[in-house]
Order: C-alpha cells, then structure tokens, then sequence
C-alpha cells in the first residue's frame, strides 16, 4: 500500500500520507491511483470527516507526478484518453468531497503532483530549496490531462498560468505564494507546529479562512484585462505568437495546451475537463512526445553516472581549483567555480589578461543580475572566491588545476609540466582543450594517472555540457573525481574516448565543412542557413561559425582532417575567406555576416565575391541545391560520424551520445537526437541516401559498417529503448 489513511475522529480530520513502496519518490501510477480512489471513496461517506490532509513520508518529495513509463507505453489516442481520464476522475474527486482539503507540499510538487494539490482546497508549502511547484508537462510532450489545464487559470489568473504551462516551468516556494498558487509558506525546521496549527485555523477560524478565500481575489488591473473576451483575445494572440518565436513551430504540446485553455474558458467545469482529455490524447501519442520522454529518461540516467564502472571507487570533494589562462573561457570557468561557492585561483603570464579574466565572470554575474537570479551583494561574494595570479603561489594546496590556455599541444604540454611541479601529488589536470590529445598531453608528465580532459562548451554560463576525457594512462579515481565536480558544478558531464575532437566536435565539424562544401558549389549562405534552422537546429551553419569563431572552427576542422584524412578534407572555400580575408566571424565585426551592434546580423556580400573568384578557379560550375538535398547532406555526414564513434567505442551508448548533441550542439530534442532521428527515419532509408551520396560526393558519405549491418538486420539504435 503506498498510502497510510489515519483520522482523527475528535478533530474530524483525515490525513493521507503517501510513501510510494521501494521508491525514492511519489508518483502517481495507475495503481496507486486506484488506490486512492478507494480512500476518497470511503471517506466521502463519512460523515464524522471536517479535513482531508495529503503529506509526503518522502524527504524533499510531495509527488513527482504521474509515471512517465505509462505515459512512454501508451501508444493508441483511445488508450491515452483512458489513462488520463482514470487520473483525472481520481483527482476530481478531491474536488467533489463534502469537506475541505489541504495539500502540505513539502518537496517537489510537479505535474500529476501540481493538479492533485490544485484539486484540493487549500496548499501550503515547505520553505526547503528542494520546495517547487509547477506543471512541465509540454517538455515532455504532453499537456497537463488531470486537471492542470483547467484549475489553474482559475486559480492564480490566465497570464500566470499560460507562463508557468506554456514554459513548463516550476518555481520556487515564494514565487508560488506571490502568484496565490499556494496559501502560505511554513518553515521546514518547524513544520509540525505549523501545519498542526494551519489545520486548527482552518476548523475553528472562520475570519483566518475568509482571509485566505480575499487573498486569492484578481487584483483590479488583472480582472480588468482577463475577464472580458478582448482581453483574452488579446491574451491568447500574444502568447501563441511568443510561442511561435520560441519553437518554430517545432513542438506541438505548448500550442496544444494553449488550444485546449483558450477553448474551455466558458466551459462548465466537466466540459472543461473532457476537452482537457481530448488534447492530452492528441499529443501524448506523437513521436514527439516519444522523443521527449525518452531524453527524460536519458537525463535522469547520466544524473547516477559515475562514469566508471568500479563501485568500490568513492569520488573525492574538490575544493581548491585553479585556472590556468585568463581568456573568456578561462574567466567564464572561473565564474562557474566561484558562482557554486569555490574557491579558484585564475592564473596568467601577466596582469592585463588576468583582469580581462575577471571582466568575463563579472560580466556572467550582471547578465544573471539582469534577470534577477542574483542580488548585487551576492556579486561581490562570489567574487570573492576568485584570487587572480601571476604565479604559483598557494597551488600547493589545489585540488584541481583547468588548463585553458591557447589551443597548441606543445603550449599546453609546457604549461602542464610546469604546474604539476606546483601541486601536491593528488591533485588533478585537467585540459579545457576542445580537440587536441589527452594522451599526448600527458606525456612527460609524472602522474599521468592524474591528467584528464575536462572539455566545457562557449558560453559557460549557458552550455550545460562537459565532456569528460580520459587518457590512456588516466585512473579510474581521476575519472570519477571529474565527473563528480562537473556535477558540482551543476553541468551534465559524459564520459567520451580520446580521440581528434573527442565525440561532439568530431561529429559537428563534419557538418559545418558540409555546409561550405555545398556553398562553394553552388549554394548559398542564406539558404543553407535557412534550410538547417528549418530542421530545428538553433542556427544554421554559418550563423554558428561566426558565432564560434571562423578561426576556431578552421583550426579545429584541420586537426580533424590530419587525423581522419580525406573524408574530413576542409572544404577549400575556407582558405580564402580565413587565410586570405583573415574573416573572423562576431569578435572581428565580419565573417560571413557582417556584426553591428545593436542591429541584426546582414549578409556579407563579400562572400559573393570570393565565392565567384573561387569557382572560377577551381572550375566548379554553380549547381542548385532544394531543402532536401542539404538536409540530407548536412545531418547524414553527422549521422555516419556518430555511427562510427559508436563502432569505435568513443561513446558505447547511442542515448548519451544523443545527449550530448542535443547539449553540446542544440540538435533539436523533438527529433529526440542525432540516432533517434535516423531511427525514426529509418536506418535502411538512411543507408540508401548515404549510399546515393557516396556516389555523387565521396567517401565521407559510405555508410559505416554498423549502419549497414543495423539496417540489414532491421535493428535500431535504440532496441528496446536504450537508456
């Protein structure tokens, strides 16, 4: 039994504590709603009953919501109607008792959990970190199907509720109380003696109840704006827009619940109900939602990775970092540790580049100022926990040294072998390097156990990934001592081979040199940016060469074709735009857009120029390149590269792989990943086109051996759904 039904026949009050059986958190499965409609069901009936209270036996957990494996399973628009329409019903009953109900939220409060505490009179919540509220469904591809859609505009007003649904966002304890989500908030370390005395006020107070029922009341301006039909009109134009600018038109969920709440805004409650159910069946049904879920799934699974295979190897607390190199990499590393409260020392040859340093945290810091999720004392706090250098002094006592300086292998060798004469034996190396050997980088190294790469993604503040790369000699404690403070860090570290360009960047150069490949014979900038933005990834390529760097990315695009030969061979119109032109891209003002502030990027019609002279040259005739062809052209190359990682077990499992493109790239998470595409497109279909290109273009296109055997033996990347 996964609740504990206890009543109190003297104060007349029932409470129902949940503790999911063999679980870390509630959640609210097909079984356990059975079981609660039993509860309901028999205490409707008792008239000795005056309050019904909901509490949590998990720690950090009201309920987590429903159980998204039921929701991954259901495959038929009827079946997801039933399934939401039980939960539904089951919640609604909360709503039909003959007496009040109140929810104490003491953790997390999502999804299914968020309409079970909607459904119930009164709500009060725990002031702990861990104390959050809202409904996420739309990540998953979904639409809240209990209630959600339905209660929630009617409690804390339309645009609040499109924010919080639309956005799938869950908020804190005093964002809850502020937009009347929640009746009050009570103090964690005192929580008996509040909800003891909350219950009492609310069967001996009528005053204390009144006052609740006033505090919910729409403020003027609002009644004035969503109570009347221009208004809503008004309301709903504007939001479908934003929702437009936000995903293209990518991801139905969002529209879906936008639909549905804009439909029953007049409806009586039961009708409002049933039209909820018909959109959740719509799109919990889609490959889409699919997609969704199973990232859900993946990301859960990379927050246990150790990312060793040894459990007897306990990860050690890192306190004492340092950085070496002041760029914006090396600063915005820096920011990173100080802004989670550790201490970092930020280290380079002279003090200009050090201040330039420490220019890029403060200016992460007033970005996070600007949007109010920090306060200006704060600022000054955390900057506290950096201490610019120009020598070694205290890194006889660092835990952890990032290298982030220029990216040259004899350089970064140099500086290694410099700082580990500095540190004490257990301390690790790590290399920020986006490409470059780990191997070779610890050779002439005394402890190369200790060296590892430690790949953080541009912008720092806002990339969520973190490869992690072992060396060849690199220890199994090194490892798990990385993963573990990336984790720190609040980043999603993924453990990948050594290799030239390591997993995301060996797959991601391909495509941008496809890109310039097909520029230069015959397409154009503006319509393969087009065509790639149209697929879903974040900006096309072009776009991200000069956002990145053009310099960079034709640095990093040499070093993989030395070490993978002519299928990576850098398409040859980079050599006049970056060795002749010196284009640069956003930081030179130039590449293959012109960068003014303040103004959107233009075209570069100098491009035009080089392209014509470089054709001429080359005797290349201008051909037209349709959607198809460059999408075809430019996502297979990185569908045949992620395979041949997976051949040679840079990354062994198709899920993480998928990851950390959708992390380290922006691949569109509706196509849920590089490999869940090609399975939902068909690997024998993916092969074919490969196999057609191959004879147009060349070996960069023949289907890697494992694509080829995968599509014979019609399996999948994802058989029985990798996780």
């Amino acid at each position: 039994m996964n609740f504990k039904l206890s009543t109190n026949t003297e104060t007349g009050v029932a409470t129902l504590l949940f503790d999911f059986e063999n679980e870390k958190i509630n959640k609210l499965d097909g079984k356990t709603l059975l079981e609660l409609k039993e509860h309901l069901t028999a205490l409707a009936s008792d008239k000795s009953m005056k309050l019904l209270v909901f509490e949590s036996a998990k720690k950090g957990i009201f309920i987590a919501g429903a159980d998204i494996n039921e929701i991954k399973d259901i495959r038929g628009k009827e079946e997801a109607y039933e399934k939401a329409r039980f939960g539904q019903q089951v919640l609604h009953q909360i709503a039909l008792l003959p007496f009040p109900s109140l929810a104490v939220i003491n953790g997390a409060c999502v999804g299914g959990g968020c309409e079970l505490a909607l459904a119930c009179d009164y709500r009060i919540i725990s002031d702990d970190k861990k104390s959050v509220i809202g409904l996420p469904e739309v990540s998953l591809g979904i639409i809240p199907g209990f209630g959600g859609c339905v209660r929630l505009p009617k409690l804390i007003g339309l645009q609040a509720a499109l924010q919080l649904i639309l956005a799938a966002k869950v908020i804190a304890a005093k964002k809850a109380l502020r937009l009347k989500l929640v009746d009050a908030i009570y103090n964690h370390t005192l929580d008996r003696a509040f909800i003891d005395d909350f219950i009492n006020s609310l069967l001996t107070e009528p005053l204390f109840v009144k006052k609740i029922i006033q505090k919910r009341n729409k403020p003027f301006a609002q009644k004035l704006l969503e109570d009347n039909v221009f208004g809503q009109k008004l309301i709903f134009k504007k939001a479908h827009q934003n929702l437009l600018a936000k995903t293209k038109g990518h991801y139905p969920a969002p529209f879906k619940a936008l639909q549905v709440i804009e439909s029953i805004t007049d409806m009586s409650i039961d009708d409002a109900l049933e039209e909820e159910l018909r959109g959740f069946s719509e799109v919990a049904i889609t490959d889409i939602s699919k997609n969704l879920i199973q990232l859900f799934f993946t990301s859960e699974a990379l927050k246990k990775e150790t990312g060793i295979n040894d459990n007897s190897i306990t990860p050690q607390v890192m306190n004492k970092t340092a950085v070496l190199g002041a760029g914006v990499m090396g600063g915005g590393i820096a920011w990173l540790f100080s802004n989670k409260d550790i201490n970092v020392r930020l280290k380079d040859i002279e003090w200009g580049a050090v201040a330039k340093g420490y220019q890029t945290a403060n200016l992460y810091y007033q970005q996070m100022k600007k949007f109010r999720k920090i306060k200006p004392n704060q600022i000054r706090y955390k900057m506290n926990h950096i201490a610019g250098c120009v020598n070694y002094n205290g890194f006889q006592q660092i835990d952890l040294v990032v290298e982030a300086v220029v990216e040259n292998i004899k350089v970064k060798k140099m500086v290694l072998a410099e700082v580990e004469a500095q540190l004490p034996e257990h301390a690790i190396l790590a290399s920020n390097t986006s490409s470059l050997s780990i191997t070779e980088m610890a050779e002439g190294l005394k402890r190369p156990e200790n060296m590892i790469g430690m790949h953080f993604f541009n912008p720092v503040n806002r990339m969520p990934l973190v490869e992690i790369i072992p060396g060849e000699k690199t220890s199994q404690q090194t490892i798990a001592n990385t993963v573990k403070l990336a984790k720190q860090l609040g980043k999603t570290p993924i453990v990948v081979g050594n290799c030239a360009g390591f997993l995301v960047n060996r797959i991601l150069i391909p495509m941008l040199n496809e890109a310039a490949l097909i520029l230069q014979e015959g397409g154009n900038v503006l319509a393969i940016d087009k065509s790639i933005e149209a697929f879903g990834l974040p900006m096309g390529p072009f776009v991200l060469a000069d956002e990145v760097g053009i310099d960079i990315g034709f640095h990093v695009a040499t070093i993989l074709e030395e070490a993978y030969g002519p299928r990576m061979k850098v398409a040859g119109i980079f050599h006049p735009i970056f060795n002749e032109e010196k284009l640069l891209g956003k930081k030179s003002g130039t590449g293959f857009y012109q960068h003014i502030k303040k103004s959107a990027p233009r075209y570069n019609k100098n491009i035009d120029t080089l392209l014509t002279f470089y054709r001429s040259e080359n005797n290349i005739s201008p051909q037209q390149f349709n959607h198809e062809q460059i999408v075809d052209r430019c996502i297979l190359v990185m569908v045949n590269e992620a395979v041949r990682c997976l051949e040679e077990g840079i990354i062994t499992n198709p899920a993480y792989l998928d990851m950390a493109m959708l992390m380290g790239t922006g691949f569109p998470a509706f196509h849920g990943g590089l490999l869940k595409y090609a399975d939902n497109r068909g690997l024998k279909n993916v092969c074919d086109t490969l196999t057609k290109l191959s004879a147009l273009y060349g070996e960069r296109f023949s289907p890697a051996q494992l694509l080829i055997d995968k599509a014979n033996n019609q399996q999948t990347f994802y058989e029985g759904d990798a996780q």
